[in-house]
């Protein structure tokens, strides 16, 4: 059987039908009207910006500003197709300073929704625009800007949207990407009539990630880092290595204040940390970049999303070479200090030294310190000239190298680390760290709720303070002091039905012991690497928390037969 198509001539579509094809093109979906609309409240000089949704953004999205508003001639304008103030000709399009230029976002929400906005130019006279019409009303300053019942009008693309509390996530999400860029500017984010998140001004780009984003482990593992190249700029925020995380999704890349999709910019990040984040884990990243508007070109993608730099490779190079002198080119310093009774305090620092290029970033003289308290039994020996032992040094960036008596030692110098670490975590035990936001278990059967409630008690004393919710739903309100992981890792540890429960907590703190551990890779110097040896050698079992052996010991007698010196 044949098709055959009917004939059909070629007409004209109607300007509504024209209108709402158009506005596909720029608004999909309620967080994409919250982008456009900060975007314009960003580029007219605001310093205060509410953003309220109700519904997800379904029935209600409300931006309000502070910035220069606009005359009864600019509002008449504005809801036009293809009108802006912020170019005026084609070869602006090479030289934009401005986040929004195409002239498309308030016709667009206008066509898929019930668009009102009140604004004033110099707080005299303000005008309401509301169903077409042109009014005076009362405004004091700035613009605010209302779209109510999103895709009323469309049910074709409303049938595509999520449910409110996913539409509401993915709002919230494109606010923070907003105010992650612009940490000058006062942001509002308010939910059915609550305010769920207010970041005043802040100080820097690390300030305003730490107080947006609110990473559970706190302010001492996070840096700003900057560099610069032939017409552009960056800051880095990044996480030091105990700041882990099981995808990509906190490396985010923004270029002159727009969230972008720069899959190379993410690989120089990832090339930069390599060797830092091992099992397939990834770093913590932040990149501002600040480029010549000459040199980048936005005009690509109906959501900005998309960028064309006339020389990546050049970006690419600073930014991994910035990341790898934090990583790799300085020294893992452990300190142990005995203290009194059988208290120890164990830190570490990394410093990092840039390369001898006047082009390279300064990086600070000290770039990260943790501190790891815990009760050993047994004291670590205080720095002296005489160890029992003589240490010759580290090779192959991984073992320490000591001579015994007749015995040539290798000690692997994560494992030993790793395994003074993990006796401290038992020994410890009980101390915890709260989360800001209560982890989510949910349990798929009667059977693990079980398996929780029968050892809640247990659980609390190794430090994961649990909460039942009923049916089905658990939360975490507290983990161990050193644990690190998203919920899902913590569900998986917590209903794993291999072993039991002293086997899952052992797992448990073996897993914070192997990520805090100095890695393969670092440089030792020499007064850490001799406090880690003589931790090790006065461990009861030279094991790491995984079974595998510390250090392996080769005699004289051995080393000679090799050779054929016997």
């Amino acid at each position: 059987m044949t098709n055959k198509s009917e004939y059909r001539p070629v007409l004209p579509l109607s300007d509504e039908v024209a209108r709402k094809i158009a506005a596909g093109e720029v608004i999909d979906r309620p967080a994409a009207v919250v982008r456009e609309l900060l975007d314009n409240a960003i580029d007219c000089g605001a310093t205060r910006i509410s953003v309220e949704i109700a519904e997800g953004g379904i029935e209600r999205i409300r931006v309000s500003d502070n910035g220069w508003g606009m005359t009864r001639e600019d509002l008449e304008s504005c809801v036009l197709s293809h009108t802006t103030s912020k170019i005026r000709e084609e070869n602006d399009l090479l030289s934009l300073s401005t986040l929004g230029f195409r002239g498309e976002a308030l016709s667009s929400i206008q066509a898929v929704s019930r668009l009102e906005i009140t604004t004033t130019r110099d707080g005299r006279n303000a005008w309401k625009l509301s169903d077409g019409k042109i009014t005076p009303d009362r405004l004091s300053q700035g613009t605010i800007v209302q779209a109510d019942a999103l895709f009323e009008n469309f049910p074709a693309r409303k049938q595509f949207l999520k449910r409110a509390s996913t539409e509401g996530s993915l709002c919230k999400n494109l606010f923070l990407e907003k105010a992650l860029a612009w940490p000058m500017i006062e942001f509002r984010y308010i939910v059915d009539g609550t305010a769920r998140l207010i970041l005043t001004p802040a100080s820097s780009l690390r300030e305003r990630a730490l107080d947006g984003l609110q990473p559970k482990e706190g302010a001492p593992f996070f840096y700003e880092l900057s560099g610069s190249g032939h017409g552009f700029s960056f800051s880095l925020v990044i996480g030091s290595p105990e700041v882990t995380r099981h995808d990509r999704r906190d490396i985010q890349i923004f270029v002159n204040g727009r969230k972008i999709n720069e899959y190379s910019l993410i690989q120089a990040i990832e090339y930069g940390s390599e060797g830092y984040f091992p099992n397939g884990s990834h770093p913590f990243a932040l990149l501002f970049v600040t480029i010549d508007s000459s040199l980048v070109d936005f005009n690509i993608h109906p959501a900005k999303r998309e960028v064309r730099f006339k020389d990546s490779p050049a970006i690419h190079h600073e930014v991994s070479q910035t990341v790898r002198s934090f990583f790799r080119q300085g020294a893992v310093k452990v300190l142990a200090q005995s203290a009194t009774g059988t208290e120890n305090q164990l830190n570490w620092d990394l410093a990092v030294a840039s390369p001898d290029r006047d082009t390279h970033p300064q990086t600070p003289a000290s770039l990260y310190h943790q501190s790891v308290s815990y009760t050993d039994t047994d004291t670590v020996k205080p720095s002296s000239p005489s160890y029992g032992f003589h240490y010759l040094g580290q090779i192959l960036g991984t073992f320490l190298v000591v001579e015994h008596r007749d015995f040539l030692y290798l000690v692997d110098q994560h494992a030993a680390h790793e395994r003074i670490l993990y006796d401290g975590l038992v020994q410890e035990g009980g101390a915890i760290q709260e989360l800001l936001v209560p982890y989510k278990i949910e349990t798929s059967h009667s059977a693990e709720d079980l398996l929780l409630q029968n050892n809640l008690d247990e659980l609390t004393q190794a430090g994961f303070h649990l909460e039942n919710q009923g049916e089905g739903l658990w939360l975490a309100t507290a983990v161990p002091a050193r644990w690190t992981g998203s919920e899902a890792d913590l569900a998986k540890d917590l209903l794993s039905p291999r072993s039991g429960l002293s086997a899952l907590i052992s797992r448990i703190y073996a897993s914070i012991a192997c990520r805090a551990a100095c890695k393969d890779g670092d440089v030792l110097d020499r007064d850490t690497a001799l406090t880690i040896l003589t931790s090790a050698f006065a461990l009861p079992e030279p094991v790491c928390p995984h079974g595998r052996p510390i250090w392996i010991q080769i005699s004289r007698s051995e080393l000679f037969h090799r050779i054929q010196r016997d």
